[in-house]
């Protein structure tokens, strides 16, 4: 799902299930009895006319032919042109902060008309292409009216003993012959219309065909698990696409019960690839991940995540510490307090504050500090920070290591980094590179490595 763009997942289910729900089928078999129905009058009333049916025939199935292949192709073209548009109005307004912050709006503005106008040209194309079949038609009933008539006249003024019908059968053979031209057309008209429709249901079978995720295992586990926080790594190889190389290569590695543990390493080396894995966000290829001798494969983990990006829901701001009102407000203002954020949420108005979508009304230091208490709050045995000092100041920085080392005693701490500063007071640091674990220890062993 990550391979494609929201705009074209969102255009190609969009117009799929609509395609899917239309009663195309049921018009299409009105539409072929009606004709057979016609051409049985036709050829009763005026025995004439077998005489042109296999011509008839053969031109019909080349026009239809010749028309079935370009409308497929053209209709291809449409859809596949939708799709940037959905792309470009998503893209456009998710990043309208930053587009006007660079005042990029024209080149956003000009490539969204770009999108347009070439949905606009597929979109002419097709209706063109739906015009170009019915006039072509019409032009074949008219013949057929033609071939009628004339084998009526020329019939009644000649001597010939061959009888061609009486006036009645030829005036109905000339009321049938004028809407045959619809029927061939509705005909047509629906048999193309369902294949072009099945692309539509093709592109919708592309994401049903995706594998899926790992089912969560329902295995009974005691609610104060995990009761010790001790984390093993075994052999554990993980891959984002089949392609792509290895995130994690045959990690192996063990932390002990209440440890806090710093990741380093280089932009790519696979740092957060260790809690994508732990967390199940993306299955792995090879190993087991436990904790507290617990395969995780096996179950829904529970655990608190501090991201990279703190995100704040709309609501109070004590709904967004505490969700289910479990603690009694004299402890989220002590842990407010140890989070250096008591002054700042007691000049704002307290708990009952409102809290925006995002969390737009607080910085992203501040952000970061919320989200900190709102996971000592919850009390977790394991707590995993991932470049939870990314966005801060160096001020903000220290303010988050000194609150993890005082209130996470006990706990078992993963800390993701990329400044080795952030990690310094960590009991064990696990140096990574390329997806392997390229050494471990503490500071001054990491120090001589």
């Amino acid at each position: 799902m990550d391979g494609s763009g929201w705009g074209r997942k969102e255009g190609s289910v969009y117009t799929g299930q609509l395609s899917a729900g239309h009663v195309i089928l049921n018009i299409f078999v009105a539409n072929f009895f009606s004709l057979l129905g016609t051409l049985v009058v036709l050829s009763y009333s005026q025995v004439s006319f077998l005489l042109i049916l296999l011509p008839l025939w053969l031109i019909y199935r080349k026009l239809q032919f010749y028309y079935r292949s370009t409308s497929r192709e053209v209709r291809r073209l449409d859809s596949v042109a939708r799709s940037p548009i959905y792309s470009s109005f998503t893209e456009t307004l998710d990043g309208s902060s930053t587009i006007r912050a660079f005042q990029k709006e024209g080149f956003f503005l000009e490539r969204f008309i770009q999108h347009v106008t070439l949905y606009q040209k597929t979109s002419y194309s097709e209706l063109v292409a739906s015009l170009w079949l019915p006039l072509r038609l019409q032009l074949l009933a008219g013949f057929i009216i033609l071939f009628i008539a004339t084998m009526a006249t020329v019939t009644f003024h000649s001597s010939s003993l061959v009888n061609l019908g009486t006036p009645g059968l030829v005036g109905l053979a000339l009321s049938y012959a004028a809407p045959v031209v619809s029927l061939l057309n509705g005909f047509l008209t629906t048999f193309t219309e369902t294949e072009k429709e099945m692309i539509s249901v093709e592109r919708v079978a592309e994401y049903v065909g995706i594998p899926q995720e790992e089912l969560q295992g329902s295995e009974y586990l005691p609610r104060s698990w995990p009761a010790e926080g001790r984390i093993e790594f075994v052999h554990v190889t993980l891959k984002y696409k089949p392609e792509l190389p290895p995130a994690l290569d045959d990690i192996s590695f063990l932390i002990a019960s209440g440890m806090q543990v710093g990741i380093i390493g280089r932009t790519g080396a696979g740092k957060s690839s260790v809690l994508n894995a732990m967390f199940r966000l993306v299955p792995i290829c090879n190993g087991h991940i436990l904790v507290d001798g617990i395969d995780v494969a096996k179950i829904a983990v529970r655990e608190f995540l501090v991201p990279q990006s703190p995100f704040l829901f709309d609501g109070s701001l004590r709904e967004n510490l505490d969700p289910f009102n479990t603690t009694a407000d004299l402890r989220v203002w002590e842990v407010l307090e140890k989070c250096h954020m008591k002054g700042e949420i007691e000049s704002m108005g307290g708990l009952d504050i409102h809290v925006k979508e995002s969390g737009v009304s607080f910085s992203v230091g501040q952000r970061q500090l919320l989200c900190l208490a709102r996971a000592i709050l919850k009390s977790s045995k394991v707590l995993c920070l991932d470049e939870c000092t990314a966005n801060v100041d160096n001020q903000t920085a220290l303010l988050l290591q000194n609150t993890i080392s005082a209130e996470c005693k006990g706990m078992t701490v993963l800390t993701i980094a990329h400044r080795i500063s952030t990690v310094m007071k960590m009991d064990n640091i696990l140096v990574l590179d390329q997806g392997k674990l390229v050494c471990s220890g503490t500071m001054l062993t990491i120090l001589d490595y």
